[in-house]
C-alpha cells in the first residue's frame, strides 16, 4: 500500500484523523470496544482508550451512544491505535473488520430483514446512508451465477489499515446471508493506490 499515511507517526495520523469531515454512528465504537475485549480482555479497552487520550482524543468507547454521529476519524483510529498496542498484524485487523457485523446491535437487527445475497447488496447503499453521513457504498457488478459481487466505496480516505479492516467486515456481512466457508475477498481498486474509490471483489462457492 504506497501511501505517506503509512509513513505517519501515530500523534500525525491522530493530529489529522481529529479533522476527518464525515461521522459514523457511536454502535461502531461499541463493537470496536467488544472485539478488544473478546481479544485482548476488558484490560485491553482500557489500555486502547489511555492511548486515545495520550493521543489528545479522550473517549469511553462503550459511554458513546448507539445512534450518536461521532467522527470517522476517530473510529479510524480506535483501530489503528489497537493495532499499534497489541501489536497486531493486517490479519488481525481484518478479523477485527469481520467479527463487527457480529457485535452489532443495528447489524443484527438488519439482517433479520436482509435474509438473502440478493436483498444484502440491493440494500447495500440504503444501509451505508444509515450509518455515515458522507461518501457511498454501491454493489455496482452482482454475478449471482458466477458467484461474485463487486462492491465500491466512494469518499472514504483515512488509512491504508482501515482497507483490511472493511475488507474483513464485507466478508462478516456476506457472512451472514451466504452460508459457506469459501468466501474471499480481494480489494481491486484502492485510492491509497492511486484510484479515486476503494473497490472490493468478493466471490464465493
Amino acid at each position: 500500500m504506497g501511501d505517506d499515511f503509512l509513513k505517519e507517526t501515530l500523534q500525525e495520523t491522530a493530529d489529522r484523523l481529529k479533522n476527518f469531515p464525515g461521522n459514523v454512528k457511536g454502535e461502531v465504537f461499541r463493537t470496536h470496544a467488544d472485539y478488544i475485549e473478546h481479544k485482548e480482555g476488558k484490560e485491553g479497552v482500557k489500555k486502547v482508550e489511555e492511548k486515545m487520550k495520550e493521543l489528545g482524543i479522550p473517549i469511553r468507547l462503550r459511554d458513546i451512544k448507539p445512534f450518536e454521529w461521532i467522527s470517522e476519524g476517530w473510529s479510524s483510529l480506535t483501530i489503528l491505535v489497537a493495532k499499534e498496542v497489541f501489536d497486531w498484524s493486517d490479519e488481525d485487523v481484518f478479523e477485527m473488520g469481520r467479527f463487527a457485523p457480529r457485535f452489532s446491535f443495528i447489524i443484527k437487527v438488519m439482517m433479520q430483514y436482509l435474509v438473502s445475497i440478493d436483498s444484502l447488496f440491493e440494500n447495500a447503499s440504503k444501509y451505508w446512508e444509515k450509518n455515515y453521513d458522507f461518501g457511498s457504498f454501491d454493489a455496482i457488478s452482482f454475478d449471482k451465477k458466477q458467484n461474485k459481487v463487486i462492491v465500491r466505496e466512494k469518499g472514504f480516505k483515512t488509512h491504508p489499515t482501515i482497507c483490511v479492516y472493511h475488507a474483513g467486515y464485507f466478508k462478516g456481512l456476506t457472512e451472514f446471508v451466504i452460508k459457506t466457508k469459501n468466501i474471499s475477498i480481494t480489494e481491486t481498486k484502492c485510492v491509497h493506490r492511486g484510484a479515486d474509490y476503494n473497490e472490493f471483489l468478493i466471490e464465493w462457492n
